[in-house]
């Protein structure tokens, strides 16, 4: 995917410095935050990629970017901005916004940008996800090279559609011990026996006999453990440790699997973050960044962000309105 970026015009790069010192006047903590211009069917594509443009191909993303442009073209909605959780944080703007829109898209950014470095659920994500989105790509078309489309892709559905199966707390607290490793073998079952003296024992308990039914005893002890041994709730990390997997599926497995953790904080945090975000473009631009001539054009996208309807539950507005 190539993208016609574009940095910031100077007007924008000053306004950005100003944004800039006024949010970290208020206490905002971030990394770097790189702004970068795109045309609206560029934003929608970054969008079907959940945010980076690098990732590897899928029919998944044409069927979002196929939804998301009906949805622009037809008015039903408009992307202003991206954030992405990453040092630096990438925010890429839309390009035919006008300067207020503008204005208070970027205060919007430094909220997310301060609630992603300093969210408990952001804590453990990988802050260099971009390369490494790059470097998942890079594999899988390798894959696809050597084993075909249809069949790598065919193994991506499977694992995507499994992809919300992880373990949310996984990252902060560990769910069992370690377990030692033994010093030597378990011991084998006991096999009753005929009580015999030492001379008829091997007439009354044949050694075969004895060995038959040791094993007939193992077979169902080993039907009653229970696998895995500890109950497990990640299921693609015991899909990558039990599943009878090839050594090019488990590596695309396991890529799913860090991607799905690294997106699972942004769902779990949507409405606070959304909030957070709303609260400090609201006061950035009501103290200091709104000119008078703009007052008009900034309520009526305020209030277009903030608005409710039935049946729906919007982040921006529950999430201000949490923090107020």
């Amino acid at each position: 995917m190539r993208l016609q970026r574009s940095r910031l015009s100077p007007e924008l790069a000053a306004w950005a410095e100003r944004i800039r010192g006024w949010a970290e006047g208020y206490g905002l903590d971030f990394y770097e935050v790189v702004f970068e211009l795109v045309s609206h069917d560029e934003l929608n594509q970054v969008a079907a990629y959940g945010g980076f443009p690098t990732r590897y191909p899928h029919w998944r993303f044409g069927m979002s970017y196929e939804r998301l442009s009906k949805g622009y073209t037809w008015g039903l909605h408009k992307i202003y901005e991206l954030v992405i959780n990453n040092d630096p944080t990438i925010a890429y703007l839309l390009r035919s916004n006008a300067l207020v829109e503008q204005k208070m898209v970027m205060a919007h950014v430094f909220g997310h940008a301060d609630f992603f470095k300093n969210n408990a659920w952001f804590r453990h994500t990988n802050r260099k996800m971009l390369d490494e989105m790059a470097n998942h790509a890079t594999r899988v078309r390798r894959y696809i090279e050597q084993y075909g489309l249809e069949t790598v892709e065919r193994f991506l559905d499977d694992c995507l559609a499994l992809e919300n199966l992880i373990d949310l707390h996984r990252p902060f607290i560990r769910r069992t011990a370690p377990r030692p490793e033994p010093d030597r073998e378990p011991e084998r079952p006991v096999v009753p026996k005929l009580r015999a003296k030492r001379y008829m024992d091997p007439y009354l308990n044949p050694p075969e006999y004895v060995e038959a039914e040791r094993r007939r005893i193992e077979a169902e002890l080993e039907k009653r453990r229970k696998h895995p041994a500890e109950p497990e709730r990640d299921v693609l990390l015991f899909l990558l440790e039990n599943a009878p997997l090839e050594r090019w599926q488990r590596d695309v497995l396991d890529m799913v699997r860090e991607e799905a953790y690294y997106f699972a904080p942004q769902g779990q945090t949507k409405i606070l973050n959304e909030g957070w975000a709303s609260y400090w473009h609201s006061t950035i631009m009501t103290r200091h960044a709104l000119e008078d001539s703009e007052l008009i054009d900034y309520a009526a996208n305020h209030a277009g962000t903030m608005g409710s309807q039935p049946g729906a539950l919007n982040p921006y507005k529950v999430g201000l309105e949490l923090l107020r």
